[in-house]
């Protein structure tokens, strides 16, 4: 009489295999991500320099870096300051874009402005503010190029993390500031003597949380009900030259920020076409992703109004450790969370006579 054996897996055996298993993925899933972020932050890196080199170009055809933001007609024969081109808008051509740059009516304004209710200049580059630059969108931010809301004019299009740099200046009406770029104002190479390889041009930021059912708190912005950056001779507030006047302010937006009634739907990063504080510029005032001042961005005294022309415009990344700068050789730099104040502010300045380590970031 011959016999068969039955073989296979006792239970203990199968849940050993299957623990095995499950500490092997733990194990391999931290590596694939960590994988992934690499891509995602070298291509960020990639669009920063991108940027860096079609500044160069433009400087080279115009004499100077772009403006921060232009002037252009909201209705016909009113001119307006507000809502009009950004830099990134007049690189265009330097960055494989002609044909974008081609649609733009730049003798109009580029976003929501009138004196009238006719609203002539956003209507006319609606195909533009519509459109989407991968360039100008950091594979990291899950929320950036994203639409939401119930807008039907697709206002909530959050569609810029790259930021031109004010400097430590506040004030996002005036003509001059210490950093590369200034409202209605163009710098050159030459206005840059504390060197161009010390100096912040662009640095990444998440988008707002516009369009979102649930706004996420860390990127909110701030309305604390005044400034000292717009009393009296602080019009024009240069945080180096009014340190303590700065700090105060970031203590009042730290604490609005705390008050769920002084948060705002934040509009950060809404239009890569549109030259505004922001939207597409910031200040080198608070480091990259601070833990003490956590807030997207502060505006003053106009509830509600949104991060554009706020005083303050942090920027973050969601790349661990730091966020990607391009500085104003063209060169893109990780600056570190941890940067000293002093550092980060005397990156954003141009002719401030710093000298930086380039291990000091």
């Amino acid at each position: 009489m011959q016999t068969f054996r039955r073989r296979g897996f006792t239970l203990i055996e199968l849940l050993v295999v299957i623990a095995i298993i499950a500490v092997l993925i733990s194990l391999l899933l931290p590596a694939v991500q960590s994988a992934r972020e690499a891509a995602r932050r070298a291509q960020c890196i990639n669009n920063l320099k991108q940027m860096g080199l079609a500044m160069h170009n433009y400087h080279s055809a115009t004499g100077g870096f772009p403006l921060g933001n232009t002037l252009a007609y909201s209705d016909p024969g009113v001119q307006t300051d507000w809502g009009t081109w950004s830099a990134h808008a007049l690189m265009l051509p330097y960055m494989e874009q002609a044909q974008i740059y081609n649609a733009c009516n730049f003798s109009w304004d580029a976003w929501y402005q009138s004196t009238t209710g006719n609203y002539t200049g956003h209507p006319a580059n609606t195909t533009v503010w519509r459109t989407i630059i991968s360039t100008f969108l950091c594979p990291s931010d899950g929320q950036a190029g994203q639409i939401g809301g119930t807008s039907v004019s697709g206002d909530n299009a959050n569609t810029n993390n790259y930021f031109g740099s004010l400097g430590t200046t506040t004030n996002p009406w005036t003509a001059t500031s210490t950093g590369i770029f200034a409202h209605l104002t163009s710098y050159s190479v030459a206005s840059v003597t504390d060197g161009t390889s010390n100096t912040i041009a662009f640095s990444e930021a998440l988008v707002g949380d516009t369009g979102r059912a649930t706004p996420i708190k860390y990127r909110n912005g701030v309305d604390p009900p005044g400034s000292l950056a717009d009393t009296g001779n602080a019009g024009q507030l240069d945080a180096n030259t009014n340190p303590t006047w700065a700090m105060t302010d970031l203590q009042n937006c730290s604490a609005a920020w705390n008050n769920p009634a002084t948060l705002f739907e934040n509009n950060k990063g809404q239009r890569w076409c549109t030259g505004s504080p922001g939207i597409t510029l910031f200040n080198t005032i608070v480091p990259p992703n601070s833990a003490q001042y956590p807030w997207a961005a502060c505006r003053f005294n106009c509830p509600g109004c949104g991060a554009d022309y706020g005083q303050y415009v942090n920027v973050s990344s969601n790349h661990p450790g730091g966020v990607n700068t391009a500085l104003a050789d063209g060169s893109v730099r990780f600056v570190k969370n941890s940067v000293a104040l002093n550092i980060w502010w005397a990156l954003g300045t141009r002719s401030n006579g710093e000298v930086i380590s380039a291990d000091a970031y």
